[in-house]
C-alpha cells in the first residue's frame, strides 16, 4: 500500500511539473535566486574595496596622462588638463568646457565613469589619502566619500579634519556662524561648541575591532563620546583617565569592549595601586602593587582583548611577540622560566632567567643561568636550547646574531627559523628587510639573501647591492644591474645601469632610457625616441 501510494504521489508531482505555467514560475523563480547571488557577490566586493595607487608614467602627449596600475595594467587618458594620482581607483581631474570657457572639476574612476560629475561643485579637494573629498559649492564646503556619496551637505564656511587611530579613522570639524560642529564619517553630528578654543584627541584602542573612543576638550572640561555611535560616554565621571578600552578610576579598572559598553571590572580600593599595560594590540597586563608598609604582595594578569583572563602570577609577567606573531608570556620563577603560549600550554626551563630584553618578532628567546648575568644561551619557546656560551647578541630583522668562542676564536653566526643558522664572516653586512635578511660582503664583493625559514635564496652572488623593496633586490655588477625575484631567488631582469632613469617600487617599475620595464623584464611601454 505504501509503495504504491508513493506511485501515485510521483505520478501527481510529474503531471503538476508537465504544465507550462508551472514550468514558467520555476525559471523565474531560479532566475530571481540568481540576481539575487550576482547583486549580493557584487555588494561584498564593493564593501571590501581596498586602497590602490597608480604609478604616472609619462604624459605622452599634451593633453594624455598615462598611468600603469597594480597590476601591471596600462591606462591612458586624454581630454584633461590636470589629472591627480589614482586612490581606491578614483581620482580627481580638471578640463575646461568647450561651451562656457570655465575649468571645470570631477572625480573619476579607472574606468573614466564620473563618481562626482562636472560642473556638480566649484572646486574638489582630494583629503586623507583619497578616502574622502572636500567639495565647494556656492562658497560652501561639504565632504563626499571616494564613492560619490554625500556625507556632509555644503553649507559649513570651513571643514577641517582630524585623524585618529594611524589615519584609519577621521572626525569632521565644521564651522557656521560661529557654531563648530563635530561629525564622525556616518554623517552622525555628535558635539556643537560655540567656544573657538577647543582641542579634539583621542584614546588608544586595541584593534581596528574596537569603537575609538574621542574627546573634546572645551574650557578645560573634556566631553567624550563613542566616534561610531556617536554616543556620549562618561557623563557624571570626573578625572576620566581612558586609554585603550581601559577607564581607571581611583577606586577601579573599567574595561570598555567593542561597542564601548561595561565588559569586566576590577575593584582596585584599599591597600592597592593599579597599573595597566597593553602589548601588541592583544593583550594587557594588570599589575596590582600593595602599598601597605613592608608588604611586597603583587599580583599581575594578563587578560585578552576580550578582557577575559589569560595569566595570573605573583611574579612579573613579560609578553614576547615571535616573528610569526605569536605571543607567549615569560614568567622567572625562583628556579627556572615559565614559558607561556596563548593557548596556556607551558615549558619550564630549569636554572635560568629571562632578563627582560626588549628583543621582539624572535623565533628564540636569551636566557641566563640563574649565577651567572654574564653568560647568555638561546632557547626556542618550546624550551630547547639553541646555542650556549654566548658572550654577545643582537637583533637584525627576524633575525639573532650571536658571538661566541668556539676553539679558541671569535665566531659570528645568524640564528634563523627552523633551528638553522649561517656562520659569519666579519665583513659581512646585514640588511633586514620584512621576509627576508640580506648578507652583503664589500671585500669580497658578493651578496646573498636568506628567507625567514633560514633558506638561501641567493647565494654570493658578484657585485653590490643596489636597491631591494622585500620583493625584489637589485645588484650591480660592473656596468651591469641584475635584478632577481627574492621569493624564488631567480634572475628577472639585466639592464646597463647607463640606461638606467628612476624606478618606483609601488608597481614595481624600473623606467631605463627606451621605456618603462617591470620588474620582472617586460616593457609595459616604449618612450617616443
Amino acid at each position: 500500500m505504501e509503495k504504491k501510494t508513493g506511485n501515485n504521489k510521483g505520478n501527481v508531482i510529474g503531471k503538476i511539473l508537465r504544465r507550462p505555467i508551472v514550468r514558467i514560475a520555476l525559471i523565474l523563480v531560479v532566475i530571481i535566486v540568481a540576481i539575487i547571488i550576482i547583486a549580493s557577490n557584487a555588494g561584498s566586493k564593493k564593501t571590501t574595496s581596498k586602497l590602490v595607487g597608480y604609478q604616472r608614467l609619462v604624459n605622452v602627449t599634451d593633453d594624455t596622462y598615462t598611468f600603469l596600475d597594480l597590476d601591471g595594467k596600462v591606462r591612458k587618458y586624454s581630454g584633461f588638463n590636470s589629472m591627480n594620482d589614482f586612490y581606491y581607483d578614483v581620482t580627481c581631474v580638471s578640463r575646461i568646457n568647450e561651451k562656457t570657457g570655465v575649468s571645470e572639476v570631477a572625480v573619476i574612476d579607472k574606468n573614466k565613469k564620473q563618481v562626482i560629475k562636472f560642473g556638480e561643485y566649484e572646486n574638489i579637494i582630494q583629503v586623507v589619502g583619497g578616502k574622502y573629498y572636500k567639495v565647494q559649492k556656492d562658497g560652501k564646503y561639504g565632504v563626499v566619500t571616494n564613492s560619490g556619496k554625500t556625507i556632509i551637505k555644503p553649507e559649513y564656511d570651513y571643514i577641517s579634519m582630524t585623524t585618529v587611530q594611524e589615519a584609519s579613522e577621521i572626525v569632521f570639524e565644521c564651522q557656521k556662524d560661529g557654531v563648530y560642529t563635530f561629525i564622525n564619517e556616518q554623517g552622525k553630528a555628535f558635539f556643537e561648541t560655540s567656544v573657538a578654543l577647543h582641542s579634539i584627541s583621542y584614546s588608544n584602542k586595541f584593534n581596528s575591532d574596537y569603537d575609538t573612543i574621542v574627546y573634546i576638550s572645551v574650557d578645560g572640561q573634556k566631553n567624550y563620546f563613542d566616534l561610531v555611535t556617536g554616543e556620549r560616554l562618561f557623563d557624571g565621571i570626573e578625572n576620566v583617565d581612558i586609554s585603550y578600552n581601559i577607564l581607571k578610576t581611583d577606586d577601579k579598572l573599567t574595561f570598555y569592549d567593542k561597542k564601548s559598553k561595561v565588559k569586566t571590572e576590577i575593584d582596585t580600593s584599599g591597600d592597592y595601586t593599579v597599573d595597566s599595560r597593553v602589548y601588541f594590540r592583544k593583550y594587557v597586563v594588570i599589575e596590582q602593587r600593595n602599598t601597605t608598609s613592608g608588604t611586597r604582595e603583587n599580583t599581575y594578569t594578563v587578560y585578552d582583548s576580550d578582557f577575559k583572563k589569560i595569566v595570573e602570577s605573583s611574579n612579573r609577567i613579560n609578553p614576547v611577540q615571535d616573528v610569526n606573531g605569536d605571543v607567549y608570556f615569560i614568567i622567572n620563577e625562583s628556579d627556572c622560566v615559565r614559558i607561556i603560549n596563548e593557548s596556556k600550554k607551558e615549558v619550564k626551563v630549569q636554572g635560568y632567567e629571562f632578563n627582560g630584553n626588549e628583543i621582539s618578532n624572535l623565533q628564540y628567546l636569551v636566557l641566563n643561568p640563574s649565577n651567572n648575568f654574564s653568560k647568555h644561551e638561546v632557547y626556542d619557546f618550546k624550551g630547547k636550547k639553541i646555542a650556549e656560551d654566548v658572550t654577545e647578541y643582537s637583533q637584525r630583522g627576524f633575525g639573532l646574531i650571536i658571538s661566541r668562542y668556539i676553539n679558541d676564536s671569535l665566531t659570528r653566526t645568524l640564528l634563523l627559523g627552523k633551528n638553522t643558522s649561517i656562520d659569519l664572516v666579519p665583513e659581512d653586512g646585514i640588511v633586514p628587510t620584512t621576509d627576508y635578511i640580506i648578507i652583503e660582503n664589500a671585500n669580497a664583493n658578493y651578496v646573498s639573501v636568506v628567507n625567514k625559514n633560514g633558506k638561501v635564496v641567493i647565494d654570493k652572488v658578484t657585485g653590490s647591492r643596489l636597491f631591494d623593496n622585500n620583493k625584489y633586490i637589485g645588484i650591480q655588477d660592473g656596468e651591469n644591474v641584475k635584478l632577481y625575484d627574492m621569493a624564488t631567488g631567480k634572475q628577472t631582469f639585466t639592464y646597463a645601469q647607463a640606461d638606467y632613469a628612476n624606478k618606483d617600487d609601488t608597481v614595481s617599475m624600473v623606467e631605463l632610457k627606451n621605456g618603462y620595464y617591470t620588474f620582472g623584464g617586460k616593457l609595459v611601454l616604449e618612450k617616443a625616441q
